[in-house]
C-alpha cells in the first residue's frame, strides 16, 4: 500500500490529468502561478449549485488580479454541461468519473467524500485552506483575497 503524500505544496504531488468539458486533457499545472480555488462538485448537489453563482462572481471580478477557479465535476460529463451552461459557468470544468472520486478527493484533503469540497493554492503552490461543504463569502474573503493582493 502506498503511504499518502506528506506535503502541503500542490507542485510536489504527483499531478493528475482530467478531461474538461470541452475534451481538452488538463493538469493542475496548466494554471500555476495562479491562486487556485479548486472546487469538487457535482450536478446533484443542491449547496454546489448554491456557491457556483457566488464562484462565478468571483472569477470574473479577481480573475484579473490571479484568481483561478477550477470545478471538478464528479458526475456524468452531459450533466456537468448541463449546470455549467445554466450556471453560466465562466471558469473551467473538469470531468471525474465518480468511480475515481475517492482516490483524488482524499488526496486533496477530503477523506469522508463530502462534495462541496474546495481547496485554495497560493500562487507558489502552498495550501492554504481547505473548505468542507458549500464555501461562503466570509471564507473567501478571510482565506483567499489576502492571496490575490
Amino acid at each position: 500500500m502506498a503511504l499518502p503524500e506528506r506535503t502541503n505544496n500542490a507542485w510536489e504531488m504527483n499531478p493528475f490529468y482530467l478531461k474538461g468539458l470541452q475534451g481538452k486533457v488538463h493538469s493542475l499545472e496548466d494554471w500555476k502561478g495562479k491562486v487556485i480555488m479548486m472546487n469538487f462538485w457535482a450536478s446533484w448537489c443542491g449547496p454546489c449549485q448554491y456557491e457556483i453563482p457566488e464562484f462565478v462572481h468571483y472569477q470574473q471580478q479577481y480573475g484579473d488580479r490571479g484568481l483561478q477557479l477550477i470545478g471538478i465535476g464528479v458526475d456524468e460529463k452531459r450533466k456537468l454541461a448541463n449546470v455549467a451552461r445554466s450556471l453560466g459557468m465562466n471558469y473551467p470544468t473538469l470531468v471525474l468519473e465518480p468511480s475515481a472520486a475517492g482516490n483524488l478527493m482524499r488526496k486533496w484533503g477530503n477523506d469522508a467524500g463530502v462534495i462541496p469540497h474546495t481547496v485554495v493554492i497560493a500562487r507558489d503552490g502552498r495550501i492554504k485552506y481547505i473548505h468542507r461543504g458549500q464555501m461562503d463569502e466570509e471564507a473567501f474573503n478571510t482565506y483567499v483575497l489576502p492571496l490575490l493582493k
